[in-house]
């Protein structure tokens, strides 16, 4: 009998999609598990948290279909239009979410609660999906199309384009295991521009706790070093 073929992964510098992608499937599944526990005294802790997912997610979709997918079709490459209807339905699906978070605010009742609980788990479920359809079939093509210098600069583009965003490295590096955070660092070191990586490792230092950033300086000792205050960064 025929097995499904595993999707080919991105080897070269770009491989950092994946680290986006788990921090942003892991991230909405605590969201989902918080949801299903709800209580009065938790919600304000819900809504700070969920505020943060629902604005990484919406940099995260557009930063693919403004930069990353165009980028992949000019060079030949495929990428199916229901990707990006599907980011614009992810975002309807927020909405809705935060609409019925406003409203368990201000009512204050179990049922609100509980419709919580049902729009966070379905967000979860189409959102984790909507991940590896776009692993499986776009970012397969990317080691095919742009060579690993090509792939270095179009990540500092993307990290360029982005509004500053202090949050975002201690957040997608909370969500991952060690080992992959390892592999993520490493992967920084050799495509970002010095200034860039330092300022990247330094926010890290500042965001995580202090468990986190104790296996950054285990397992990356000399980019921990780049974290210190007195860092040159230029």
């Amino acid at each position: 009998m025929a097995t499904a073929q595993e999707p080919v992964r991105i080897a070269g510098p770009l491989k950092t999609w994946y680290d986006l992608h788990e921090a942003l499937g892991h991230e909405i599944g605590v969201l989902a598990d918080l949801a299903a526990h709800l209580t009065l005294d938790s919600l304000d802790a819900f809504a700070e948290r969920f505020a943060y997912f629902e604005r990484e997610l919406r940099n995260h979709s557009e930063v693919e279909d403004g930069i990353m997918f165009p980028a992949v079709a000019e060079r030949g490459g495929a990428v199916d239009p229901r990707l990006g209807a599907e980011h614009r339905e992810e975002q309807g699906r927020t909405y809705d979410l935060g609409c019925a978070l406003l409203h368990a605010k201000a009512a204050r009742t179990p049922e609100a609660l509980a419709a919580l609980a049902g729009a966070t788990a379905a967000l979860r479920d189409s959102l984790r999906h909507h991940l590896a359809l776009e692993e499986d079939e776009v970012l397969g093509q990317v080691d095919r199309l742009f060579a690993p210098d090509e792939q270095a600069r179009l990540l500092g583009t993307i990290f360029s384009a982005l509004p500053a965003d202090p949050g975002l490295q201690p957040w997608v590096a909370a969500a991952l295991t060690p080992e992959h955070l390892e592999a993520r660092l490493r992967n920084m070191a050799a495509s970002l521009p010095r200034g860039a990586l330092v300022a990247a490792l330094a926010q890290i230092r500042d965001g995580v706790d202090a468990a986190t950033w104790a296996e950054v300086q285990s397992r990356t000792p000399d980019l921990a070093a780049l974290a210190a205050p007195d860092t040159d960064g230029g």
